[in-house]
């Protein structure tokens, strides 16, 4: 069996995130975010069989504004650092975190969306 890959990911504390939860976390984000991000587009090739399962394998996304030609990339590094700023700020509200463990089932695409735009832009900026 292959070892998957964890991503640790500190704050005042710390927690393991698995590519299954940057990809479900993902997975919810892209259906929430269409509010403010018309597309998100894959860079190079597919590393997963959806774009949700892009970050996670150190891929890129390119989302763009719905009402302008923004457009930004988001990375797993950005992803990681987004994930920490939404729980710097207190956004995990439902207590997803507990003992260095990530229970995905209470990141809904409200918090998901947050933790995209932390890792864009540093703050929450639409919604």
């Amino acid at each position: 069996m292959v070892q998957e890959p964890i991503f640790t990911v500190s704050y005042s504390g710390k927690v393991n995130l698995t590519v299954e939860d940057i990809d479900d976390i993902m997975s919810g984000a892209l259906d929430y975010i269409s509010y403010w991000c018309r597309r998100a587009k894959v860079v190079g090739e597919y590393l997963g069989e959806y774009a949700s399962e892009q970050i996670a394998r150190g891929g890129t996304l390119i989302l763009y504004d719905a009402e302008s030609s923004d457009k930004w990339e988001l990375t797993r590094d950005k992803f990681l650092k987004g994930f920490q700023l939404w729980l710097e700020n207190g956004m995990d509200i439902y207590h997803g975190v507990s003992e260095q463990e990530l229970d995905t089932s209470v990141i809904d695409g409200p918090a998901a969306d947050c933790i995209v735009q932390y890792a864009l832009f540093g703050e929450v900026v639409f919604g």
